[in-house]
């Protein structure tokens, strides 16, 4: 796919403009003073590996999350999480659906319609173009949830752009969909940056997809690694694809940690430093606390999940308690002795004197015995075969006195 070069606005003003924005969780850093300036009608990429704090800088410059430091501006506005009219500017695109999927599709576009206070006299219109331009029509009337994933995300995106937006924020918008209704979704996303000046401030952790922006950042542990286009990027490594050169900025920025943290445990060069680094690469009690007070935290503030951690080990634990027993008691048994003789009367005494087992009627027959088994009416057969005792003799001859 090629993307036609992007038309300078005469606006130098930026879309977004991030000034050391940080996001802190506890003693956790989710987003560790992130800055970038995000041009208008430009398309922007954040690539990174999943839990690296691109949804986390997202919902910061949206207003859903607020800033631990820095600052963030939207066309030159400080954007706060009360500042409604700056939202009314921003179409914002989570990585689920989060649509109603109760409603049909034409419900959940003429909802939002009115969510973002369209004129009555424009809604009608504004519906039927977005249904023709994202090839929702054939679909009008019926529910997201029995639409493909592709044609849920089509939907999202033209509930994003339904109030015409400047800014379109998008989370991983093409993840879990085809390639070819990737390709498709980004011919839409082309269209509205090129012919309508829309900047596009998407993440991604597809590479062919981070090559389709006219910039990226490249995003790493809450940290951003380095800005810049595609090429620039890859020519300033010297590698031969984005991968490549994503890559060699991982590879340094691992360096760089593990110098930092080398620096902080041994200040001055000892014997035990390679040791210690060596085993900082196993086990690190830090992250080790971190990761449980981030969890204890979330367990906190959801009752629903406390009472599950809690309440259900104990439910289980009282079920196999009461409900697993290896004692039997009473087992139903009936024998069925085709043999007749004293060796075979005394081995089934030993089952009827036991408390382990109920003795039930004899067995006459091997369809009978196949018949009660089935029934349920018996729970053991004891079968003595014909012959059973003289077999018993033969092995144990009686002892002759002399």
């Amino acid at each position: 796919m090629i993307v036609r070069p992007r038309k300078e606005s005469d606006d130098k003003t930026p879309a977004i403009e991030a000034d050391g924005l940080t996001r802190r969780f506890g003693d956790f850093v989710a987003v560790d003073h992130v800055s970038f300036r995000i041009g208008r009608g430009e398309i922007f990429g954040f690539l990174g590996s999943n839990g690296c704090g691109k949804t986390t800088t997202m919902k910061m410059l949206t207003g859903l999350l607020p800033v631990t430091e820095g600052s963030a501006k939207l066309f030159g506005k400080p954007m706060g999480a009360d500042d409604m009219e700056a939202r009314r500017n921003v179409g914002y695109m989570t990585q689920a659906f989060s649509l109603y999927s109760e409603l049909t599709v034409r419900q959940n576009l003429d909802l939002h319609a009115r969510l973002y206070h369209l004129p009555a006299n424009e809604i009608e219109g504004r519906i039927k173009e977005l249904l023709e331009r994202y090839d929702l029509k054939y679909v009008a009337d019926a529910k997201p949830q029995s639409l493909p994933f592709g044609v849920k995300q089509r939907l999202q995106l033209a509930v994003a752009v339904l109030h015409r937006p400047a800014l379109l924020i998008l989370d991983e918008p093409t993840s879990g969909v085809d390639p070819v209704a990737r390709d498709a979704f980004w011919r839409s996303l082309i269209d509205l940056s090129r012919n309508d000046g829309v900047t596009i401030f998407l993440s991604t952790h597809f590479m062919n997809e981070a090559e389709r922006c006219d910039r990226i950042s490249l995003m790493h542990r809450g940290r951003v690694l380095a800005v810049g286009a595609p090429k620039e990027l890859v020519e300033k490594r010297g590698s031969n694809s984005l991968e490549d050169a994503f890559i060699s900025y991982l590879e340094e920025a691992a360096g760089t940690d593990k110098g930092k943290k080398a620096e902080a445990l041994q200040p001055a060069a000892s014997p035990t430093k390679a040791v210690a680094s060596s085993a900082s690469k196993r086990f690190d009690l830090g992250r080790l606390w971190a990761y449980a007070r981030r969890e204890a935290m979330e367990l906190v503030r959801d009752p629903i999940r406390l009472a599950f951690a809690f309440v259900g080990p104990a439910i289980l634990m009282m079920a196999f308690g009461y409900g697993i027993t290896f004692d039997v008691e009473n087992l139903k048994y009936a024998a069925f002795d085709q043999d007749q003789t004293p060796e075979s009367r005394r081995l089934l005494e030993n089952f009827s004197g036991s408390h382990y087992f109920s003795e039930q009627r004899p067995i006459s027959s091997s369809a009978e015995m196949e018949q009660r088994l089935k029934s349920g009416e018996l729970a053991l057969a004891v079968e003595i075969p014909p012959g059973f005792g003289r077999e018993l003799a033969s092995l144990h001859p009686p002892e002759v006195a002399v």
